[in-house]
């Protein structure tokens, strides 16, 4: 049965090629249905039931929220804006807003949305350009399967999210929202941001006043108009995720309460990735995925690229009392922050983070951070992971797969190659970088109790995979490295500043053994024996001064009383910045015992 709508032949949408949506779904009474639509003209079919699919254009935008509050809407329909449930969303988050100055008319989110409304498995096929999918999760019981086969959905520059799974209660978990690829299908996603609202109550303005001071209380009086949209009670029914800034949050001029979006998939609820296909995740705005509850990538398939110009992985949420654990277990993840980005973590979780299978390549914005990081604990217990950063975020020891952390003494240069070997000469790994990093982890289920040495540059020749070689058919050797400490907590790890230069190194560099006045420890590796009162060649050049005076490059000390030492000579804090500055190590043998391996100072091997 064909039926048609007639009166409308072109869709006035920013959707320039034709898409074709192939959906099944369960309705209500559990019948099976399938749809095929063509946005071009908005003709469609079905084989054995009337399904309506209806556009709201922002004229009837009226209509659309008679029809939403009556509970009218259909399972599958198509608006030319956002709804947030209330009105209609702006289109600028705060700091746009500003920019753009005081005299902005609120419309209507201008983005083609295709809407889903329903429970059940939805299959898309084609191509949007211009557009995006949202997810209606509020008060929906139940499953959905958004399947994707063969899709390429690109908002086009619009500051969206391409796929966007909304409820205002980021702890709603009657309904599981599971995106999952076919087999042998490549798709493709590009979006990200959908914006920051800010939200005080109209009736509530005064009562916040207090709250700024400096530049942020002058755009606050000056742009009351964008806060106070809202009444209370209409806050209370936004149908987007709301968070309760807390009082730290408000230095930035955040209102009491906002809520956003930030991905190129994004999720306020619990996201499953499964599937055997691939998927390409590109973040023009903001993050790659984030999700506002737990992400987990299941079943130990799929192969997925995300690069964002912050974290590629992210989830958002902070507290004890949120959903907020980040699982994978694929067959590929590779995660890589843009080098044009102003800052991101490769993978980076508010509660834990745990990797049990697959390949998976996690490379950080050079600056100040990590490639893997969580809030409440990482754990490695399975694939073979390579990341890098500048930020060493502490490894769980009950992880179950033997790691090692390299801390570099010196920041490893863009196209530098490190190559780790057994005992027997086997190459462990080879990685060939694109950025620079001051901190790698490598696990792998190869990495056993055992003898290991290490290699700066040479040439290697075999299978790369974003700078992973795994297959080698031959290796040559470049420079041996070694190492001056083991386990003394590097968290931060010698590193620099937001544009990847070296800075001058901090005063808590890490523990010392304490010992008899004038004596140097026995762990501090062998040096060369010299007269009383010379250093060592290999030391690294140190300018010449008069006698009892410091040298200038060696960084910002706390001043003390005489006699005694810094009380903050323990571990490293993970915001520290600098670096080492370490030219050589003496300790040659990477020895691998037990799962947690940590090497700090690694530098060029000198006997």
């Amino acid at each position: 049965m064909k039926k048609h709508i007639g009166g409308i032949v072109t869709l006035v949408i920013l959707i320039v090629l034709t898409v074709v949506i192939s959906i099944v779904y369960i309705n209500k009474y559990n019948s099976i249905s399938t749809l095929k639509v063509n946005l071009t003209n908005l003709t469609y079919e079905v084989d054995d039931s009337v399904i309506e699919l209806k556009k709201y254009t922002q004229d009837e935008f009226d209509a659309f929220v008679k029809d939403y509050n009556e509970g009218n809407l259909p399972s599958i329909y198509v608006t030319e804006f956002i709804f947030d449930g209330v009105a209609m969303v702006k289109p600028y988050d705060l700091d746009d807003f500003l920019e753009e100055g005081n005299d902005y008319e609120y419309d209507a989110l201008e983005i083609t949305t295709i809407n889903v409304n329903t429970i059940g498995n939805i299959e898309f096929t084609g191509e949007i350009v211009g557009g995006m999918i949202a997810v209606n999760t509020n008060d929906i019981k139940g499953n959905i399967n958004l399947v994707l086969n063969g899709v390429n959905i690109d908002t086009d520059s619009k500051k969206v999210p391409a796929i966007y799974v909304y409820n205002k209660d980021i702890n709603y978990t009657d309904h599981k929202v599971t995106i999952k690829t076919v087999e042998g299908t490549q798709n493709y996603i590009e979006g990200g941001k959908l914006k920051k609202t800010s939200l005080v109550a109209n009736e509530e303005l005064s009562n916040y006043t207090n709250n700024y001071s400096g530049d942020n209380k002058t755009n606050y009086e000056t742009y009351t108009n964008y806060y106070g949209v809202y009444t209370s009670s209409e806050i209370n029914n936004i149908l987007f995720a709301k968070i309760e800034a807390d009082k730290e949050d408000l230095q930035d001029g955040d209102p009491y309460y906002f809520y956003k979006a930030s991905g190129a998939i994004s999720s306020d609820i619990d996201l499953y990735f499964e599937g055997e296909g691939y998927l390409s995740v590109i973040s023009k705005n903001k993050e790659g995925i984030e999700t506002k509850g737990n992400l987990t990538f299941s079943g130990g398939t799929g192969d997925y690229y995300i690069n964002a110009e912050d974290d590629c992985l992210n989830t958002t949420t902070d507290g004890d009392n949120y959903r907020n654990s980040l699982t994978i277990d694929v067959n590929k993840l590779v995660a890589i922050v843009d080098l044009d980005a102003d800052e991101g973590d490769a993978i980076d979780s508010n509660g834990t983070l745990t990797i049990n299978g697959g390949i998976v390549i996690a490379l950080s914005k050079p600056g100040q951070d990590a490639g893997l990081d969580s809030s409440k604990g990482t754990y490695v217990n399975g694939g073979t992971i390579l990341a890098t950063g500048d930020m060493y975020d502490e490894i769980s020891s009950d992880s179950k797969q033997n790691f090692i952390v390299l801390s570099m003494g010196e920041r490893i240069s863009e196209d530098t190659l490190i190559t780790l070997l057994d005992d027997t000469e086997n190459v462990i790994f080879s990685y060939l970088t694109d950025r620079t990093y001051t901190n790698l982890i490598y696990s792998s289920s190869s990495l056993k109790e055992g003898t290991y040495s290490l290699y700066k540059g040479g040439s290697v020749t075999g299978t790369n995979e974003y700078g992973l070689y795994r297959t080698i058919t031959n290796y040559q050797k470049g420079t041996m490295l070694g190492y001056t400490n083991t386990g003394v907590g590097m968290q931060g790890g010698p590193m620099g500043d937001n544009q990847g230069n070296q800075m001058t190194p901090p005063s808590d560099m890490g523990e010392r053994p304490s010992m008899p006045e004038g004596e140097a420890p026995s762990d501090m590796g062998e040096r060369p024996s010299m007269p009383e009162g010379e250093a060592p060649s290999n030391m690294g050049e140190r300018p010449s001064m008069p006698e009892g005076e410091v040298p200038s490059n060696m960084g910002e000390r706390p001043s003390m009383p005489e006699g005694e030492n810094s009380s903050n000579m323990g571990n490293a804090p993970t915001d520290m910045q600098g670096t080492n500055n370490i030219t050589s190590a003496t300790n040659k043998e990477f020895i691998v015992s037990g799962i947690v391996n940590i090497f700090s100072g690694v530098a060029t091997y000198s006997e």
